[in-house]
């Protein structure tokens, strides 16, 4: 089982400038709380539990991320109370499976390589991070890849601080009774007289965000541009249909022409995909085949309507797949399974998937363009942004703008 602490109850004091009335690791961050970026990392890294440790308004916390995300459990150890890191971080424990775990600070941000294996040593593990000026934070000092100190807040230059990344077992806090105590001062500069913290450094991106300066840094390197896919004529578009094409029917299917609402702006959008991509094509769930609700033909019909309208407007729908199977077969055919998208290559044998963008409303259609190694686009609000989509818009005229 690997799993993490994210300490993540600070009050944020220093960011209240920026980001007033949320807890840090809510901040924004393109259009996302900064915590999704790290339990992102954490997702990539293969984590697949989470604790965590919240005070602050973390029912904001728990309302967005709730008990899964990313596939991972989220567990929440919560603080009545301020506990110091120390105090924190042994509460969180009492949630661990597994003999070790690492513990993150939940205002940093950093990419560092987790390998997730026991030490051989009894000694647990700090991660140094790499940064350009050291003045800020203290260079950490070791001999033989162990911890021996910290130089003085002041020093200038580059050098290797600590990342706020360890590697701990379970048992570590166990003889300490005080229920409040600060990690940095109880633990760490005891075991650091005693030689048994390792260190691993790493030269990944890193960011503290405490201070407004660099949480706006920290913003301009995860806003992405969908200009730097660099898209051409050898790019397919993949599309949703319902939500993104026509307004979705809550609770049913669009099973004739008079039940179907095209969206606005879709038209002109399908004609400026038409001047970017090789070709476009639609993929679709449609189990009100599978329920006896209506036939391939009336989906014919309404297929064949849509081109009429795109056409219109100068642009066209290569082919429109779909799938009729029901949920409750399983079947690989129906998104999230790749069926679909293979069946396409099979009729176009240029299609390459990286160099594809999936376009839907739902996490079903970003989970299939992530199998098959596609870019993908949700379509959403503001307020439902817990997807793991690269990038995120409003509507498919929206994109179209950006592409041009």
């Amino acid at each position: 089982m690997k799993e993490a602490i994210v300490l993540a109850g600070g009050l944020g004091t220093r960011l209240k400038s920026a980001v007033p009335n949320l807890p840090k690791p809510m901040a924004p961050v393109n259009n996302k709380p900064f915590l999704f970026y790290l339990l992102l990392h954490l997702r990539k890294q293969g984590c697949q539990r989470v604790i965590l440790s919240v005070g602050y308004k973390w029912q904001l916390i728990q309302d967005f991320f709730g008990d899964h995300f990313l596939e991972m459990d989220i567990i929440y150890s919560i603080e009545d109370t301020p506990l110091g890191t120390g105090g924190a971080i042994k509460r969180a424990l009492q949630y661990c499976k597994s003999d070790w775990c690492y513990v993150l600070n939940g205002d940093t941000y950093f990419e560092a390589d987790l390998n997730w294996h026991q030490p051989k040593t009894n000694n647990w593990k700090l991660i140094a991070a790499r940064v350009q000026d050291v003045s800020r934070y203290g260079a950490i000092q070791t001999e033989n890849n162990v911890l021996t100190g910290f130089s003085e807040k002041g020093q200038q230059g580059k050098g290797y601080i600590n990342g706020g990344i360890y590697f701990i077992p379970k048992n570590l806090l166990n003889h300490i009774t005080a229920e409040k105590f600060s990690f940095e001062k109880l633990v760490l500069e005891q075991d650091i007289s005693e030689k048994s913290i390792e260190v691993s450094f790493s030269d990944a991106y890193f960011k503290d965000i405490g201070i407004p300066e660099d949480y706006f840094e920290f913003q301009q390197q995860m806003t992405k541009d969908i200009t730097d896919l660099n898209i051409d004529k050898s790019w397919t578009l993949f599309l949703d249909r319902d939500g993104v094409i026509n307004v979705r029917l809550i609770d049913d299917y669009v099973k004739q022409l008079n039940e179907l609402a095209i969206i606005d702006g879709v038209p002109e959008a399908i004609s400026v995909f038409n001047n970017i991509f090789k070709r476009t094509v639609v993929v679709t769930n449609q189990q009100g085949i599978g329920k006896g609700m209506m036939d391939e033909n009336d989906l014919e019909i309404i297929h064949g309507y849509m081109n009429n309208v795109f056409k219109d407007a100068g642009g066209e729908i290569t082919k429109f797949y779909f799938a009729p199977q029901l949920a409750s077969e399983n079947s690989n055919y129906r998104k999230p399974g790749t069926g679909m998208g293979l069946h396409a290559r099979k009729d176009y044998p240029d299609i390459d998937f990286s160099k594809c963008l999936m376009i839907g409303d739902s996490e079903s259609d970003i989970e299939f363009g992530m199998k098959l190694g596609m870019k993908t686009i949700m379509l959403t609000t503001v307020g439902n942004v817990s997807t793991k989509a690269d990038y995120i818009f409003k509507n498919l005229y929206q994109v179209s703008q950006a592409l041009q």
